[in-house]
């Protein structure tokens, strides 16, 4: 059982991974977009139609899909310097509350979502996007409250079995993502 846990973990790992470099690049693609807008409009008193709200659509989900890797990685603002000097059990009540808590909201937002999607639906954006705002307001909070509840439902299971404290330990690969 912990051998096949270990190897949901990696999957999920390296799904995370996917998602951080595609947030990472469409960040990117998004600034670029502004820049040009920004130029188009300033310099040559020529904006293009649709760019703004492109921009708008690719920073929700960006933003979205954004907080789903922050908390895989437990990047989320933690007092470490308090938690660290806690003995286990403490911090394994504080781990498993805040779990819940974040479970009990993805939980909430996943029908709280689709039915947001499916009142915006059909309406369509003045800035010239081809679909409705619903695949760029609600959709990805939907896409974010699935993955959230699969993270966390897998870091409740996986923290109980392996008893493995580097579950809840933020991410080390960079630097700021706790108060020490």
């Amino acid at each position: 059982m912990k051998a096949g846990i270990r190897k949901i973990g990696a999957i999920l790992d390296c799904f995370n991974n996917a998602l951080e470099l595609l947030a990472g690049l469409s960040a990117f693609v998004m600034m670029a977009m502004l820049c040009f807008q920004v130029m188009m409009r300033y310099v040559f008193s020529n904006p293009i139609y649709g760019i703004d709200e492109a921009v708008v659509a690719i920073m929700v989900w960006v933003c979205a899909v954004g907080w789903a890797t922050v908390y895989w990685q437990n990047g989320h603002a933690i007092l470490e310097f308090i938690v660290k000097r806690m003995s286990q059990n403490a911090r394994r009540v504080i781990f498993h509350l805040t779990n819940a808590i974040v479970l009990l909201i993805s939980v909430l937002f996943v029908p709280a979502s689709c039915k947001l999607f499916k009142m915006q639906e059909h309406l369509r954006p003045i800035g010239g996007l081809p679909f409705g705002k619903a695949y760029y307001y609600a959709l990805p909070v939907v896409v974010m409250s699935i993955i959230v509840l699969i993270y966390c439902v897998y870091k409740t299971i996986a923290y109980i079995v392996l008893d493995d404290e580097s579950i809840v330990v933020p991410d080390a690969r960079e630097e700021g993502n706790t108060l020490d």
